[in-house]
């Protein structure tokens, strides 16, 4: 179903750790959108899903899903979403 579980499915182990890292990004990006205003129809994870496989130019040009392989990677991309919700795109 998502790309990213099949792109890292070679470790159970390793892919279980990548979806736990990729909820938690669901969980703050639904929070940040419940925030904006009205969430009806909008599909966080489908948003994200897409989001973790473009390249970011605030990520060097790397993919989201490719800096997951860092350590403190949630806690950069989800202080790179937020600073993005408050208009900071440094």
């Amino acid at each position: 179903r998502h790309r990213c579980r099949l792109i890292y499915s070679h470790s159970t182990d390793y892919a279980m750790a990548l979806e736990d890292d990729i909820n938690t990004l669901t969980v703050i990006v639904g929070k940040m959108v419940n925030e904006a205003g009205d969430p009806s129809g909008f599909d966080v994870r489908s948003w994200l899903d897409h989001w973790l496989m473009e390249e970011v130019p605030a990520l060097g040009n790397r993919r989201p899903l490719d800096v997951l392989l860092e350590p403190n990677a949630v806690e950069m991309l989800s202080s790179l979403l937020l600073r993005a919700q408050s208009g900071a795109f440094s």
